[in-house]
């Protein structure tokens, strides 16, 4: 009985053992992919989409809006080792190409570059045009604003590098922390004003393009390895 209590001790340590292990690189995840998101250019959008809107259908949009972003970012985390055996390219490569548009989704937040003739704000999707119906908020707030390029790019990576739990892991807990953004986006907004919102997704678009020029200087290092070999 006692040797039986004493395995199953040893075993729930190893259990934590492990998940203290790969709590840093979880949070890390996590934290990439919420700067990545930037909950905070989608706040003002979101409040113009949903303010006829009751409290619940408000809440039942910023759920749609998660749930498209992460239903997308699945979907690439789960068939990326089959999208480069298609295309046959190795992670360096997408690394780089994947870097640059880090880069450049940075500049645009950052500096308000309108690259594409889709400007950092997004603030063409807000035409009556392009949005259409207020019922419509959640999908657009989750595609293309919350996850395009970048955020796509970079699940792709980080399920190569952290593997498919950890990268799960994080996207979740990324979502759920942006959830609560939007569920509470008006109060944020009395809280914080817009120009202080601004400023800090003017900052976060910093922080991404710091990440992207370190993706890219890993991926340039790793290609400069595989030549070598």
């Amino acid at each position: 009985m006692h040797a039986f209590a004493l395995v199953n001790y040893i075993s729930l340590t190893d259990q934590l053992l492990c998940m203290i292990e790969f709590l840093p690189a979880v949070i890390t995840a996590a934290l990439t992919l919420f700067i990545i998101l930037d909950p905070l250019l989608s706040v003002m959008m979101f409040i113009n989409l949903t303010q006829n809107l009751t409290k619940k259908e408000m809440i039942r949009q910023a759920f749609i809006a998660t749930a498209v972003a992460g239903v997308l970012m699945l979907v690439f985390l789960l068939f990326n080792n089959i999208i480069f055996d298609i295309l046959g390219i190795e992670l360096e490569s997408f690394k780089v190409a994947g870097g640059i548009i880090l880069f450049i989704l940075g500049l645009q937040i950052v500096l308000g570059l309108d690259i594409g003739g889709s400007s950092a704000g997004h603030k063409s999707l807000s035409s009556p045009e392009r949005v259409g119906r207020k019922s419509m908020a959640g999908v657009i707030i989750g595609t293309p604003i919350m996850c395009g390029p970048g955020a796509i790019t970079t699940v792709m990576i980080l399920g190569v590098q952290e593997g498919i739990l950890i990268t799960l892991i994080a996207v979740i807990l990324a979502l759920f922390f942006i959830w609560l953004v939007l569920v509470f986006s008006s109060k944020i907004k009395a809280l914080l004003g817009e120009t202080v919102i601004v400023i800090l997704s003017k900052i976060f678009g910093l922080l991404l393009t710091a990440i992207a020029v370190h993706t890219i200087w890993t991926g340039i290092i790793g290609l400069i390895g595989l030549s070598v070999i």
